[in-house]
């Protein structure tokens, strides 16, 4: 019986003392760790719950109404949502934070930016009324009669365009060129005016804004109506390079114009040999009329319209500026891309 009982004495009572302690220690971490997990997940979940994307739209509003969020965050956060594409989210949170703001020239201010956005999204209508609010509480808000003026434009009231202008005017700012291209436009749209009555006056407004012959030329083009030959010896070819590009011999035969922009595009094109030319042509022009001298046809051009106040490059061409709304600001460049094998062919 004695020797059943191990003396406290012996070695391997020791040992087993340190395995019971190591087994305590590992068992009490064990669940310790157990524990702090849990309340790990609980706090995280609390936290990220203050941060959960609403769906509800009336929670959303109560939350972007709170009282303890500064205004310059959620003006912050409007401007991130209007970059980003997300125009319904700004105007919901440029809308909430009118209804906080009490000073005249924040409310100004964001009148005038939530004007800009519902004009980005495309609601026109709606981005002048704002336009006009704005204008109510800072009449010589330069910024919104830019795009009070722009959106009218767009609605086609050419009239209200121009009375806009006229208090841009009063403020100093150049709107002769602003003013000849809605003039233009409200004569394309003249419904009461014969094509021969539209074409005599756009012909006059060319003589003070040079940029809407081409215009001019597009409004023939589309109406079918017969272009003099007189008439493209008076265009800018360096603003006419992809229209000329596209040109229908049956249109314009441009092998007889003598303008040495436009035989290098001839050449390009491969519809005359190629020949050195004195004058100095765009690198792409000049490259492939040599590429199709030699039999090779793989190569096309290609279009990039830069707008020279801005910087904005697009695929089309504009006469305002889609990113700044100048006029007149295209600058065309030219570059090689791989030519399109794919015909069209009628099935009728």
């Amino acid at each position: 019986m004695d020797n059943f009982f191990i003396a406290y004495r012996d070695p391997l009572f020791g040992v087993i003392i340190l395995f019971a302690i190591v087994f305590v220690i590992s068992f009490s971490n064990y669940w310790w760790g157990v524990f702090k997990n849990k309340e790990e997940k609980q706090s995280i979940d609390k936290f990220v719950k203050k941060f959960e994307i609403v769906t509800d739209e009336n929670e959303y509003k109560k939350l972007l109404e709170d009282a303890s969020i500064p205004l310059e965050s959620l003006a912050l956060l409007a401007h991130a949502y209007a970059k980003s594409g997300d125009y319904e989210k700004a105007i919901n949170i440029y809308l909430v934070t009118l209804k906080r703001v009490k000073g005249k020239d924040e409310k100004q201010y964001l009148l005038s930016t939530l004007g800009k956005t519902y004009f980005k999204a495309g609601f026109l209508r709606r981005s002048s009324e704002v336009f006009l609010e704005s204008l109510r509480l800072h009449p010589r808000n330069a910024e919104s009669l830019k795009y009070l003026t722009v959106a009218y434009e767009q609605l086609q009231e050419y009239v209200k365009a121009e009375e806009v202008l006229d208090s841009l005017e009063e403020l100093g700012a150049k709107v002769s060129v602003q003013r000849t291209y809605l003039k233009a436009l409200e004569t394309i749209k003249e419904s009461h005016l014969k094509e021969s009555q539209k074409v005599e006056k756009l012909l006059e407004l060319c003589k003070t804004a040079p940029f809407l012959k081409r215009r001019l030329f597009e409004y023939l083009q589309e109406n079918g109506i017969k272009i003099e030959s007189s008439f493209f010896e008076t265009l800018s070819s360096s603003d006419m390079i992809d229209l000329l590009w596209y040109v229908d011999p049956m249109v314009y035969d441009i092998l007889t114009c003598k303008d040495p922009l436009v035989q290098q595009i001839a050449m390009a094109r491969g519809l005359r040999p190629y020949a050195a030319l004195e004058s100095e042509a765009p690198f792409a022009i000049d490259v492939l009329g040599k590429l199709q001298s030699i039999g090779y046809h793989k190569a096309s051009l290609g279009f990039e319209y830069l707008c020279a106040e801005c910087k904005q490059v697009f695929p089309i061409h504009f006469y305002r500026c889609p990113h700044c709304q100048s006029i007149n600001t295209v600058t065309i460049h030219t570059r090689l891309t791989k030519a399109d094998d794919e015909e069209n062919i009628s099935f009728l």
